[in-house]
């Protein structure tokens, strides 16, 4: 599954989340879009291919036949000559006929006809095509049913004139050859292209296909043809051919098919369903010509290059509706559908019809179905989160919530009954939350999942401050994100210095919440979760500025009062030393001199533990230099270890567990810092104890000095104010007192080095600080 690209990784979930309902819906569909290829179902579905059929052949420019002609025998041709079941005057017609390539009598004969005058007139053109009458009924009645055989023998050719149906008794083919007895029989369009010498650009056998009449029949060898609006097609009255009123050139190089338009008594037929316009046979045979003659001709795909078309368009609609978001599914569902159309219209230019089936009516059940589906979910969305957020609203306490119970949005079960009344409270929610923030008196920047994603107005004006430059903004913003991703990693809050537009600024992240009812370390482990934070920029530079004027005046200070302090010390010890025993007269001048000696040297002191401190918050990171954590730990225990022995105290270690602990430090004031842990363990550990040392490797880039001995330890309350200046935690009485600046420096300089100091201590059982340093990255 690893191995999947991310596109099919999306179907696998997709497909895992759908559910028994939405499941069954596209089992059905496909089995539906499998049997759109079966003829029973194209019986449901044969009208509307019949008028997409019609529709699209009326978008090509087809060429109009200019060899093919009818003469029909009209209202007028009755008129003037009767109706009669011979042709009036055949041989003079014939003879008008004399330049056309074919003429086709699409007429009814008896068996027995034998006018002498047709048969001169046959004789003279030679190009005449006589047909059969259209009974479905030969075999042994073909003699009954054909022209009489001297007609026959003088004729050119003889055709039949089958033809298939469809719906709307719409005319879609005709049947090329038809064997009767033991001869096969072309059809008439056929055996006039053959009479006028004419061979169609395609050859109707590549077109046979059987034809489906009816359910659990199947009729074979039919071709499908695009027949031309019978409009275009050039008719003449027989009346006024057979005066002369139509020149006989219109005839010539002609194919002229000559029948009833005014009786009808074999049928009339409708050659679109796009229109209610009847032909006559003779029209229908001429039409059917010009059609092979232009090869109009159609092959109909088979079931078995159908169905995986059918198919492939059905599953295609869903995996659009299930993976495309928003608005995009549904104009990407549309423009899918709309290849029901356009694939059948493509393929119709290169002669081959594809039947669109049920596709036109199961592509907008599908989109109905996914667009119901997904307005669902989308409810459910909006219920949850209202609910969620009347939980948010009643925990903090408003108006707006008790108003809620006036007008509620959800019924009863948390159903969901005014959509848009839902988006009003969300909204007013949502405003009530925004001038929130905006009420903050420093800029923040919110964040869902590490990225930054909302910040207040105050953020905005430091933003487009116009000494912001587009990469300036993309350094800030990714300031903010490398914050907050160390806050997931650690799973605490961070402060961290920052200069933006050339002032130094402090930028402190919080998290905020880890989604309803999911703590930040869940969050954390699960790639898929959000967990919010909240970062603030805090301009310190004018006050870094006071913080570092009111510093350097007690540096100065410091420094001032160590030279008269020390020359006090030396004058009272040499007063001591001077005046003898005997000429100091009472008590009280000895308690003097000692508490004199006490205050100098404990202002000393003072003066030397500002100056340490004053150090350590000027340390610089670009003048550090690689060091070895557990050497530097080495020599802050030889510097302890005399003090150490003196008490019979065991300094073990250090140790390191993994590999060389390299950082980046003063080695100088880092060694100071672990003298004065050393110095607190050894000074508050009884005789004969154990002070044990070792450096661990922590998350893969940190390294931890872990420094543990078995003294008197603290309670909680002194573990907390440790770090305080000038906090000092109950001694004991054998030990010398200190001033309270040892902890601050050390928690300063580690710090300044980029880590930290965490202690961990209970009365009687001991103290274990734990320093943890950042590695040195290679390069």
């Amino acid at each position: 599954m690893n191995d999947l690209p991310g596109f099919a990784k999306r179907i696998f979930k997709s497909l895992a989340r759908l559910g028994p309902i939405r499941g069954l819906t596209i089992v059905a569909m496909a089995a539906v879009a499998c049997l759109n290829g079966h003829p029973g179902i194209s019986v449901v579905s044969g009208a509307l291919d019949r008028i997409l059929f019609d529709a699209m052949g009326e978008l090509y420019e087809r060429g109009h036949s200019s060899t093919v002609v009818v003469v029909n025998i009209d209202g007028p041709t009755v008129g003037a000559l009767g109706m009669h079941s011979q042709l009036e005057q055949p041989e003079r017609f014939l003879a008008r006929l004399k330049d056309a390539r074919a003429v086709v009598l699409d007429l009814p004969f008896a068996p027995c006809s034998n006018d002498a005058a047709l048969l001169r007139g046959m004789r003279e053109n030679g190009r005449v095509v006589l047909t059969f009458p259209d009974c479905k009924k030969r075999g042994d009645a073909i003699a009954m049913l054909s022209p009489g055989s001297t007609l026959r023998a003088v004729a050119a050719g003889t055709g039949q004139r089958d033809i298939t149906i469809g719906h709307f008794g719409v005319v879609d083919g005709f049947v090329p050859y038809v064997r009767v007895g033991d001869r096969i029989y072309p059809h008439a369009a056929l055996e006039a292209l053959r009479v006028a010498g004419l061979t169609p650009p395609v050859d109707p056998k590549r077109y046979l296909q059987p034809h489906a009449v009816a359910v659990g029949q199947v009729r074979a060898d039919t071709v499908l043809t695009s027949l031309h609006n019978p409009a275009d097609l050039p008719q003449y009255s027989y009346i006024d051919v057979l005066n002369g009123r139509i020149p006989d050139m219109a005839f010539a190089g002609k194919i002229v098919f000559v029948g009833h338009s005014m009786w009808l008594g074999e049928g009339s037929f409708q050659v679109s369903s796009l229109n209610t316009d009847d032909v006559s046979r003779a029209q229908l045979d001429a039409l059917i010509t010009e059609a092979v003659e232009n090869g109009h001709l159609v092959r109909r795909l088979p079931g078995s290059t159908t169905i995986p078309v059918y198919i492939l368009i059905t599953l295609g609609l869903v995996l659009i509706c299930m993976l495309v978001p928003g608005r995009r599914m549904h104009f990407a569902a549309i423009g899918w559908s709309a290849l029901v159309f356009v694939v059948p219209l493509l393929l119709l230019a290169f002669h081959i019809w594809l039947p669109v089936g049920l596709l036109p009516i199961m592509c907008p059940l599908i989109y109905g179905f996914f667009a119901w589906d997904r307005h669902g979910r989308m409810v459910a969305l909006l219920r949850r989160e209202l609910a969620e957020l009347r939980v948010i609203s009643a925990s903090i306490g408003s108006v707006q919530n008790a108003r809620a119970h006036q007008t509620p949005v959800l019924w009863e079960g948390g159903e969901l009954h005014n959509v848009k009344a839902a988006m009003r409270q969300i909204r007013a929610w949502q405003r009530l939350y925004v001038d929130v923030i905006n009420q903050l008196p420093y800029p923040v920047f919110l964040t869902m999942s590490g990225k930054v994603t909302v910040w207040n107005a105050k953020a905005a004006d430091v933003l487009s401050t116009p000494n912001t430059t587009e990469a300036a903004l993309g350094d800030a913003v990714m300031q903010i994100e490398a914050l907050v991703a160390e806050s997931i990693r650690f799973h605490r809050n961070f402060v961290r210095e920052v200069n933006w537009n050339g002032r130094e600024h402090t930028l402190i992240c919080e998290p905020l919440s880890a989604g309803a009812g999911e703590s930040a370390t869940e969050v954390a482990s699960d790639n898929e979760a959000a967990v919010s934070h909240l970062v603030c920029l805090i301009d310190v530079a004018d006050l870094k500025r006071v913080v570092s004027h009111d510093k350097l005046m007690l540096r100065h200070i410091a420094h001032d009062m160590r030279s008269p302090l020390s020359s006090i010390l030396a004058l009272i010890e040499r007063r001591g030393l001077e005046v003898p025993a005997s000429s100091i007269s009472t008590g009280d001048d000895k308690a003097f001199l000692s508490d004199l000696r006490q205050q100098a040297d404990y202002s000393l002191r003072v003066a030397n533990g500002f100056m340490q401190l004053s150090r350590a918050e000027q340390l610089v990171r670009e003048y550090f230099v690689p060091i070895l954590l557990d050497d530097v730990a080495g020599q802050a225990i030889d510097r302890i270890c005399v003090q150490a022995q003196q008490k019979s105290i065991a300094l073990v270690g250090p140790g390191v567990v993994g590999n060389d602990a390299l950082v980046l430090g003063d080695p100088g004031t880092l060694e100071r810092a672990l003298v004065n842990v050393l110095d607190n363990a050894v000074k508050y550990s009884p005789a004969h104890t154990t002070i044990e040392v070792w450096v661990t490797v922590e998350r893969g880039d940190y390294f931890a000095l872990h420094i543990k001995d078995q003294g008197i330890g603290m309670s909680e309350d002194s573990v907390r104010k440790l770090f305080e200046p000038f906090f000092q935690a109950q001694r004991r009485r054998d030990t010398d007192a200190g001033v309270g600046l040892g902890m601050p420096f050390v928690k300063t300089v580690i710090e300044r080095h980029g880590g930290e100091v965490t202690v961990s201590s209970g009365l009687g059982i001991g103290t274990e600080f734990v320093i943890r340093m950042p590695a040195m990255r290679a390069g």
